[in-house]
């Protein structure tokens, strides 16, 4: 089951038109380990989600904020 937090950053990325492997390069992680966030098979760190923000250029802040859709 897909929690709102990964929903929410598979939007993002998508909307920012980059794929799974471009974010995944710019967060040190394998493609494979991207891609299993996105699909809730694996734990976030705050580290590892601070990564995720600083790819996709939003804030932590935003990036966690799954009540706010206005992206």
């Amino acid at each position: 089951m897909k929690s709102a937090l990964n929903q929410r950053i598979r939007k993002i990325r998508e909307v920012k038109n980059l794929t799974q492997e471009e974010v995944a390069a710019k967060c040190g992680m394998s493609a494979s380990a991207y891609g299993q966030i996105e699909r809730n098979a694996s734990k976030s760190t705050y580290d590892t989600l601070l990564k995720i923000a600083q790819a996709l250029d939003v804030s932590i802040t935003f990036l966690v904020d799954i009540e706010n859709e206005s992206f």
